[in-house]
């Protein structure tokens, strides 16, 4: 009885030695399911990269055309370290008409902010004081309008979050109302798009 219990014991253990084994070998031989994407930044560089490809359907943004846009941009960052998800998505629309061969003064862009996207404009120096951090969204800015984004605030989610003109990125206008600048802006034909 004492030699069998020995040998289910040494049974036991090299079974788990094996299962052991198999884990590490399993563990290695995963790759990542999801490899990084190969960006490219054909107008605005470090921001909104797009993945290269060859469409070709009638969707495919015609290189003489003007293309007029207004982008409700109301969705903020998860993280006040991270960059607005909505702005970055205005990098990423003039990338992919630049990729296209739409050169950025075709486009007739403006994006208007307003809701949780509004702690994105404030100054490097305010932005510091709330969240001990640099704006992320500073740089992305600069980008938009030397690609000639008119990049806009909403003057009521300024008052709404107690948003000082002075803590505001110089380089943003400031607009009465996001309701009133969307409306505005349809009625000169421009497309909407709600970041």
């Amino acid at each position: 009885m004492g030699i069998t219990r020995h040998w289910k014991l040494i049974a036991l253990f090299g079974a788990a030695l094996l299962m052991l084994l198999a884990g590490l070998i399993a563990a290695q031989e995963v790759q990542d399911p999801n490899p990084p994407l190969e960006m490219e930044y054909p107008a605005i560089s470090q921001y909104g990269g797009v993945v290269p490809r060859d469409d070709d359907n009638e969707d495919v943004p015609a290189v003489n055309g003007t293309y007029k846009v207004i982008f409700d941009v109301d969705s903020g960052a998860s993280s006040p370290s991270q960059l607005n998800p909505g702005l970055k998505r205005v990098a990423r629309a003039i990338n992919v008409f630049a990729a296209h061969g739409v050169k950025p003064e075709q486009l007739q862009f403006v994006a208007i902010i307003h809701g949780a996207a509004t702690r994105s404009v404030i100054t490097d120096q305010t932005y510091r004081a709330w969240f001990d951090t640099d704006n992320p969204n500073t740089g992305l800015i600069t980008a938009l309008k030397k690609a000639g984004v008119k990049v806009e605030v909403c003057g009521q989610a300024l008052s709404h979050w107690r948003i000082g003109d002075n803590d505001i990125n110089r380089e943003i206008a400031i607009a009465p109302a996001a309701l009133t600048t969307l409306a505005i802006y349809g009625m000169r034909g421009y497309a909407y798009e709600r970041l």
